[in-house]
């Protein structure tokens, strides 16, 4: 019984990543052959039939032409498209379920570190929605950021790397920003949190976007990377072992917690 037939639960990536390996072993082909004929790096097609990469519609449609296959593949990568995002929507769960977070921002304060106000200007900027909506999501994310503090029974083990580019950005509004500030201060002191800046002189590394590596009491750990079209998570071996050596590669080259409050301080004081 294959490794597809024998799971009585198989997801739309699982079996998108299947159809592409089976149907280039029935055509014959190895992955050097596919990839010249249809003009697509060998390593590409490679992390498409293990599952490492989704690829894009056009690619999908490509090899439905080749294979002459109608539109079967196109038809599972929409699904495991829409997969990829219900997955990305149940972080929520996994932040509640986790024992640790190690996260690295890139442009924006991490929505565990967010104020209220931060956050409401930041969902009302990127995913604008009715009053009622924007409330319930400022609630819901309270209700994340309380397993950060000492009085809760289980406090998460949480360590951020903020880009410095998340404290040149700031807020529209100075208050907010000011604010904010103020909290990623006080935050910084809470005994499960770990705050360390990456200053710009750092220069340049391989992480290229916000990331959160979430650990569980079973000795699991998912990552969680967010993009511009969509989010992704990962409990891949291979993927968790590279994200994890890119982001202690990060966390080395980063300020320390004390020179980072330092810093945070004089920032504030300089907004006064």
């Amino acid at each position: 019984m294959s490794e597809i037939t024998g799971k009585l639960q198989v997801s739309a990536r699982a079996l998108y990543a299947h159809h592409l390996a089976f149907l280039r072993a029935k055509a014959g082909l190895s992955l050097v052959e596919l990839a010249d004929r249809c003009h697509y790096e060998q390593s590409y097609l490679h992390r498409l039939e293990t599952g490492g990469r989704l690829g894009n519609m056009l690619v999908a449609e490509t090899l439905d032409r080749f294979y002459g296959t109608g539109d079967l593949l196109a038809g599972l990568w929409l699904l495991a498209k829409r997969e990829a995002k219900r997955a990305a929507g149940g972080l929520t769960a996994l932040e509640a379920a986790a024992t640790s977070i190690r996260a690295y921002a890139l442009t924006t304060v991490p929505a565990l570190l967010q104020t209220p106000a931060y956050a409401e200007e930041h969902l009302a900027t990127t995913h604008p929605q009715s009053p009622e909506v924007l409330a319930a999501q400022l609630n819901a994310l309270r209700e994340r950021q309380a397993r950060l503090t000492a009085t809760t029974p289980r406090p998460v083990r949480y360590r951020a790397v903020l880009d410095e580019l998340v404290l040149h950005r700031g807020a529209r509004n100075q208050a907010t920003w000011d604010g904010q500030l103020d909290h990623l201060i006080a935050t910084a002191h809470e005994p499960a949190v770990t705050l360390q800046l990456l200053p710009l002189h750092a220069g340049p590394h391989d992480l290229r976007g916000p990331l959160q590596l979430l650990s569980f009491r079973v000795g699991t750990t998912l990552a969680y990377t967010h993009g511009t079209l969509t989010d992704h998570i990962t409990d891949d071996p291979d993927d968790i072992e590279h994200l994890s050596r890119l982001y202690d590669e990060l966390r080395d080259l980063a300020l320390t917690p004390t020179q980072t409050i330092e810093h945070l301080h004089t920032l504030r004081t300089t907004t006064c």
